[in-house]
């Protein structure tokens, strides 16, 4: 799979502008920061979040399961900061951890278009084990203990805990509040179980419907036709979006005591495609169309078109001030650290021919970040070449 291919959710357009997406994201995800600094802080992260919002907002059931995942986050919080904010660290990153095990599924997952019915199933059966385990399951643990704490004032160590024993010792008298997590909407099959069935490969597929086979001792059989199967895979993926938004914002407003109890971000990996997702989107927003990303030699370029109404040069200053953020989002990135040594911004025509470009050594912008270089300073290190214009 290109890896252009997990950015074509940013959608560009000319039409919504960046105050709009301001409102949107002051209107929809404003009332979950404590105060307006920190959500100021975070606006470009949550153009982008509020994609995710988007896809499950207006799913009654989902959202009112996303507002009592984030309640329980802020009920700890009331009830004994200190602890619930190093509960929070001391699951941080495991849970960022799954942001980068999902993004990499995205990334390596193959066109299924083209696939056969019964491939495409044995696919999204893949794809199921990938969600709960690798993604979904961590943020679970994370939610069991907040649940546990707020209950009993207790921090549950789940560590050792399989996904089975999560979902049974689940807390009975708020079960329900939490049901899409623990079983699915349609045959009630417990989320560990799809997990097991999807793992060890317990189904059979047949011309017209598909039977999975899932517990232990006393097997459980079910029929069930191809629709509802991929209903399944999409509450497989709504509830990790669910879960998932609801920690964010929960850990966004804590992150600097956060980082404070894990000594600082130099330890923290975060997957470089995670950063790119934040920096198109926002280059979109401010009118930059997003073409493509490719790599020479030793640099990372970024390929957009100019903004509408404005000339290259002016175009061309203003995409280049991404660069820093970019150079960042690479530096940040333990597993690509090393292939590139400088970042660039090409602004391009609709043939693809590079007009005018910027170019900036990583060493230089990590300066810059650290405060050991001016703006002034910056600049001028900073390679501008400007081919076509007039």
């Amino acid at each position: 799979m290109r890896k252009d291919k997990i950015y074509e959710d940013l959608k560009f357009s000319t039409e919504f502008s960046v105050e709009d997406w301001n409102v949107l994201i002051k209107l929809k995800l404003g009332k979950y920061f404590t105060n307006d600094s920190i959500f100021e802080e975070n606006k470009e992260i949550l153009r982008t979040e509020v994609i995710n919002y988007i896809k499950f907002c207006t799913k009654t059931e989902y959202f009112k399961l996303f507002e009592k995942t984030f309640d329980i986050s802020k009920d700890c919080i009331f009830l004994n900061r200190p602890e619930s904010i190093r509960i929070l660290a001391n699951s941080f990153d495991d849970i960022s951890n799954t942001d980068m095990k999902w993004l990499t599924n995205a990334l390596i997952q193959p066109d299924s278009s083209n696939f056969s019915e019964r491939d495409k199933v044995s696919y999204y059966f893949k794809a199921i084990d990938e969600t709960l385990e690798g993604a979904f399951k961590p943020r679970f643990k994370l939610l069991d203990k907040l649940i546990n704490f707020k209950l009993d004032q207790i921090i549950v160590d789940n560590s050792s805990f399989d996904f089975g024993k999560l979902i049974r010792e689940f807390p009975l008298h708020i079960k329900c509040d939490f049901s899409l997590f623990l079983k699915d909407p349609l045959f009630s099959i417990p989320t560990n179980q799809w997990r097991n069935i999807a793992a060890h490969k317990s189904f059979t597929i047949n011309t017209d419907n598909i039977v999975v086979a899932y517990g232990k001792g006393n097997i459980h059989k079910k029929t069930i036709s191809y629709s509802d199967f991929y209903k399944i895979v999409n509450w497989t993926q709504d509830i990790y979006r669910v879960i998932r938004l609801a920690q964010v914002l929960t850990s966004l407003n804590y992150i600097e005591e956060i980082v404070e109890i894990l000594g600082g971000t130099q330890n923290m990996n975060v997957r470089f495609e995670a950063s790119l997702v934040h920096i198109i989107h926002n280059m979109q927003i401010v009118g930059f169309e997003f073409v493509s990303n490719d790599e020479q030699n030793e640099t990372f370029c970024l390929n957009v078109r100019g903004k509408v109404n404005h000339d290259v040069k002016s175009s061309l200053i203003h995409a280049s001030q991404c660069l820093d953020k970019l150079s960042r989002a690479i530096y940040n990135d333990k597993f690509i650290r090393y292939s590139f040594q400088k970042t660039k911004i090409n602004i391009v025509n609709n043939s693809g021919d590079i007009l005018a470009s910027a170019t900036i050594s990583i060493e230089t912008a990590i300066k810059r970040a650290q405060g050991e270089l001016t703006l002034n300073e910056y600049l001028s290190k900073m390679e501008f070449d400007i081919k076509n214009y007039n």
